[in-house]
């Protein structure tokens, strides 16, 4: 688009977006900057900001949990474009009209007595106005539905398992209901609880993510962007950073969607090559089977089965590096220590079935057809189905130690770094594991939390070494 009909669009954009206030929200021209559009709802504040080269930022951000619900930015291509992009926005903030719905999720062993209490704490909280959502389930079912709620609250009978549910659900505000309580009914008491749970946690700060460091020197004389794309609860997230020539960290971001699109990443793409513009690297990480730039079996919605490689070579001049997210994990975490000369780094998420990616001698195994690593095929002799196994702790020692015996038994690697949730302290897998290998034959078992940061590092190696 030429550069005045481009101004001439955003301009149009920004009239536009103003005159959709309606009764539910405000929209007005921020005070201190007549480049922010302001949103406003009882429950949310967002922005639409207007930058320099026609680069157009959209954010959402939840004020009752001081989330951000929505964020991408985009260059002005057209108005259909614009207006698409602002309506999903839309759908963000139309969702935090209303005070936001607290849910609450009774546990006990097996549901029954809890589903009572959870009646009752609804009851209550109707007739006090609280906007609560209270509801009951078994211990077997907590952790695949758990992310889902703000509360958890134990039942006494499981009130033991409390370090380990609060370790799992790190988001989640989890809490013992008191025997005495419980055994009452006392429903005026457990709001009371709640309420203070839902204070204090608020008064808490999370600590920022640290970028991984490098130990092995890794030459590269240009810039490299990467970017990973991940499903993180009800979103999903397109990480990406840019690399310096020293591989220092020039750019950092993320876009926050319900869904992406493909489109997405050209959105990305063309607003940091509008600053970065010696860009010829760029290195894409997505879950999948990827071979030679095809990309299928992918949990992203709308990114199985595309030929990513040829979609994206065919828009740019750049040169494209498709790979693995769990392969890309274990390239970035080899590179980060010196301890270990052959690794494998087992991904074993929840509801979906785990990837690893094995490096020896600091070679990365990809096998034929880049299938090396696909775990799921594995014949396991299993108590129950991997993903039923996959919802609970206990289920997910059975399923992961019997992976690392397989791992074991064909590579025997030096470590396994293990990313699962489910399993928030090793020593209980060790302890599986030796029921089935002598001790001395476990490999040290290392339990990392943040697995995008050994990916976003291991994409500017592959970028490097392609050079």
């Amino acid at each position: 688009m030429d550069e005045f009909l481009r101004d001439i669009h955003t301009m149009i954009f920004k009239e536009w977006v103003l005159m959709q206030d309606q009764a539910n929200y405000k929209i007005y021209l921020d005070s201190h900057n007549e480049n922010i559009i302001v949103i406003e709802t009882n429950y949310s504040y967002s922005e639409v900001t207007f930058n320099t080269m026609n680069i157009i930022e959209l954010s959402v951000t939840n004020t009752f949990t001081n989330e951000i619900e929505f964020y991408l930015h985009f260059q002005m291509k057209t108005m259909k474009h614009a207006i698409e992009l602002f309506h999903e926005m839309l759908e963000s903030i139309h969702k935090l009209i209303h005070r936001p719905i607290t849910k609450i999720l009774l546990s006990c062993s097996g549901g029954m007595t809890t589903s009572f209490f959870a009646e009752k704490m609804n009851e209550a909280a109707k007739l006090l106005y609280l906007n609560f959502e209270v509801s009951a389930i078994g211990y077997n079912q907590l952790y695949n539905v758990g992310e889902d709620y703000d509360v958890i609250m134990l039942a006494p009978q499981i009130s033991y398992m409390h370090a380990k549910v609060q370790e799992i659900l790190k988001d989640q505000v989890v809490i013992k209901i008191p025997p005495q309580v419980f055994a009452k009914y006392d429903v005026g008491k457990t709001l009371g609880i709640i309420r203070d749970a839902i204070d204090q946690r608020k008064a808490s700060q999370i600590e920022p993510t640290t970028p991984i460091s490098l130990f092995k020197a890794v030459h590269n004389d240009v810039k490299i962007l990467t970017l990973s794309l991940f499903r993180n609860s009800n979103r999903v997230h397109i990480a990406y950073r840019v690399y310096g020539e020293q591989n220092d960290i020039l750019l950092d971001n993320e876009i926050i969607k319900s869904n992406v699109v493909i489109q997405d990443i050209f959105d990305v793409l063309d607003t940091v090559f509008l600053k970065y513009k010696d860009l010829n690297v760029i290195g894409i990480s997505t879950p999948g089977i990827i071979n030679d730039g095809f990309v299928s079996s992918s949990n992203v919605n709308g990114f199985g089965d595309i030929d990513l490689y040829n979609i994206l070579t065919q828009r740019y001049q750049q040169s494209f590096i498709i790979t693995n997210d769990v392969n890309t994990a274990a390239v970035g975490y080899y590179a980060s220590q010196n301890r270990y000369s052959s690794i494998t780094f087992l991904f074993q998420p929840t509801s979906f079935y785990a990837g690893a990616g094995t490096i020896i001698n600091g070679q990365l195994i990809k096998g034929r057809l880049h299938l090396a690593g696909e775990v799921q095929y594995l014949p396991l002799n299993l108590s129950d189905d991997k993903l039923v196994l996959n919802k609970t702790p206990e289920g997910a020692i059975e399923l992961v130690a019997k992976t690392i015996l397989s791992i074991i038994s064909v590579i025997s690697p030096d470590a396994i770094i293990l990313s699962c949730v489910l399993i928030p302290q090793v020593h209980e897998l060790k302890k599986e594991l030796e029921r089935y290998v002598p001790a001395q034959y476990v490999p040290d078992i290392i339990k990392v939390e943040d697995i995008q940061e050994y990916i976003l590092l291991g994409l500017m190696i592959l970028c490097a070494r392609s050079l």
